[in-house]
């Protein structure tokens, strides 16, 4: 479920008890988000007590509340423990094909690094089977 598409200076939050979405400006974004934002549906992270976050990769930005297909390829481990999966749109026409980070374009990366590092340290790049076991962790709790 995508939050956030990429180029966007505000944060999307699903509010289920009024069943509607709410915004604000997020509170670390210096710079537009690098890539599209949002959360893996049926899965739980215990670390922030919600879903799993991921960074979707799309040749466009994906309005508020797109549900799709993504393929994990690589995992942006945090020192606090919230990570986010790397995943990229699997009927993209630019990255759909993708299956490995190393498959990944380096300026991608490094965009969504610079991205975090302007608010905190860099997380650690965590390779595709990293992403694939978060997910089966976060689906089993």
């Amino acid at each position: 479920m995508i939050e956030d598409p990429a180029g966007s200076l505000v944060r999307h939050v699903f509010d289920a008890s009024r069943g509607e979405w709410r915004t604000y400006a997020h509170p670390h974004a210096r710079r537009p988000w690098p890539a599209n934002y949002g959360y893996l549906v049926g899965t739980y992270n215990p670390c922030d007590d919600d879903a799993l976050d991921v960074v979707v990769l799309a040749s466009e930005p994906l309005p508020t509340g797109t549900r799709l297909l993504v393929r994990p390829v690589g995992l942006f481990r945090r020192s606090g423990g919230d990570d986010k999966v790397l995943a990229v749109a699997c009927a993209d026409p630019r990255y759909g094909s993708i299956r490995r980070l190393a498959e990944v374009p380096a300026e991608d990366i490094a965009r969504i690094l610079a991205w975090f590092a302007d608010w905190e340290s860099p997380p650690e790049l965590a390779d595709e089977s990293a992403a694939w076991s978060a997910v089966a962790a976060a689906r089993r709790s």
